[in-house]
């Protein structure tokens, strides 16, 4: 599959696409069906195999105008960038990480390519926010030519600097045959889809999930490992477990959100927030703040 979702690829496409491995508990509905036959809205084995999860898409901006032997290479920078930041999201944020996966093989057990992107799910915004950071730091060290591998030298040379969009959503999600389904997947779809401006952004249910567990988004200011294992949801975790973004230092250094509109998804109207963050990250002796989003309130057309 090698067309970016939100342009060429239609939504149910994506929804369908087949992954190569599948965690989830899987639906598996043909055996009760052929017992007798159901009556409308009576069938309830669907159930329980939804689970809510939080879904982060990812796109590399206008791919679609970089001439045709650009874009062959667009696939293969967008995997190097992914093997960057899933390596070091298993390494340095083992805490955040440490009921999701310790493999690259599990998370791209759980990613929707698109060609220039695609669709992450994870268990909830954080784990999707701290995944954001990552490749826009990846991205950046991209943009400034910083790369010393012969791969990475070569795809900067080919393509030069690119801009992205993300969006994370959360909502229903279900397995069947090895593929994903659910409302989380098309909402963000069809939030990227309509953004023109290369932000980072969310629906409501997944900033509502930062007002439940740790009180609102805007104290990943002043929250570390300590703070985070005070809600009910970290409660569990591991402390010892490594975390860059949340060790003793505070390395966010702003945190803006704003609604911006709604869009209509299906039957649903979604409320869609603007979120800019910056974070200062210090890797090999080196300080670098990275910015994610920005502060244009413009609204999603």
């Amino acid at each position: 599959m090698n067309a970016p979702a939100n342009r060429q690829m239609p939504i149910a496409s994506v929804v369908r696409h087949k992954l190569k491995k599948n965690t989830m508990k899987a639906f598996k509905p043909e055996e009760a069906l052929k017992k007798k036959v159901y009556e409308d809205n009576k069938m309830t084995l669907h159930n329980d195999f939804i689970e809510t999860k939080t879904v982060l898409g990812i796109d590399i901006y206008k791919y679609s105008e970089y001439p045709p032997e650009i874009q062959t290479y667009i696939p293969v920078l967008f995997n190097e960038l992914y093997k960057l930041t899933t390596g070091t999201c298993i390494k340095k944020e083992n805490f955040i990480f440490q009921k999701y996966g310790d493999t690259i093989e599990h998370f791209k057990s759980h990613f929707i390519s698109t060609g220039d992107g695609g669709f992450q799910i994870f268990d909830n915004p954080l784990q999707a926010l701290t995944f954001v950071i990552y490749f826009q730091a990846y991205v950046r060290r991209l943009n400034s030519k910083s790369y010393t591998s012969k791969i990475m030298i070569n795809l900067c040379n080919i393509i030069g600097k690119i801009e992205l969009r993300y969006t994370i959503s959360t909502d229903k999600i279900y397995s069947y045959d090895n593929n994903f389904y659910g409302p989380a997947i098309i909402n963000n779809a069809r939030i990227l889809a309509k953004d023109h401006l290369n932000r980072l952004l969310l629906d409501s249910s997944s900033l509502d999930w930062f007002d439940l567990n740790i009180n609102t988004v805007e104290n990943l200011l002043v929250f570390a490992k300590n703070d985070l294992m005070k809600s009910d949801y970290f409660a569990d975790y591991d402390i010892k477990k490594e975390s860059l973004l949340f060790d003793e230092n505070i390395h966010f250094t702003s945190v803006d959100i704003l609604k911006i509109g709604n869009i209509s998804s299906k039957n649903t109207i979604l409320d869609v927030y603007n979120l800019k963050i910056q974070v200062r990250l210090e890797v090999l002796n080196k300080t670098f703040v990275i910015t994610i989003g920005n502060l244009n309130t413009q609204g999603i057309q």
